[in-house]
């Protein structure tokens, strides 16, 4: 296999180890019509009928090439800093964000930050799935933590 065509992705866990996508022929060459050779869709169509005896709308081949593209993407080390830290304002800013859209949700009054992730608490103390950070959170956003760990962040938990 041509190693152009070898594309070297990141794993989620540790950024120092690749994985390598092996593309089939019809994606190579559908890579390599498109990227390289500049070709018009209805050209690309037609060599695809031509040299593999495959028949494709011109729509298919476009989404096919948006998903290789996808799938071929790597994250880079700023990627994954920027991603870290839109995760973290968004830790740190959630309630600020739901307190705000409660108003147009229809709540008949305001509400602060604070007294939504209270009530949240309560009506679901299970852990949200996608914050890791909780040792950064502000108080009002604690209530991902389990009682036991959030009772010094806090003190309105009554551990029973």
């Amino acid at each position: 296999m041509d190693a152009a065509y070898q594309i070297k992705r990141r794993k989620r866990s540790d950024s120092s180890t690749s994985a390598t996508i092996e593309l089939g022929e019809e994606d190579r060459l559908l890579i390599r019509l498109k990227d390289e050779e500049s070709m018009p869709w209805k050209d690309i169509a037609a060599r695809f009928q031509s040299d593999l005896g495959k028949t494709y709308q011109i729509p298919a081949l476009q989404m096919r090439l948006k998903r290789l593209r996808e799938r071929m993407r790597v994250w880079t080390e700023p990627d994954v800093k920027a991603l870290r830290m839109a995760h973290e304002y968004w830790v740190q800013s959630k309630f600020d964000i739901i307190a705000q859209k409660m108003l147009e949700y229809g709540a008949s009054e305001k509400w602060t930050a604070r007294q939504c992730a209270r009530k949240w608490a309560e009506i679901d103390p299970g852990p949200t799935p996608y914050t890791t950070y909780e040792h950064h959170m502000p108080t009002y956003a604690a209530y991902t933590m389990s009682p036991v760990e959030a009772h010094h962040f806090m003190p309105y938990v009554h551990n029973q």
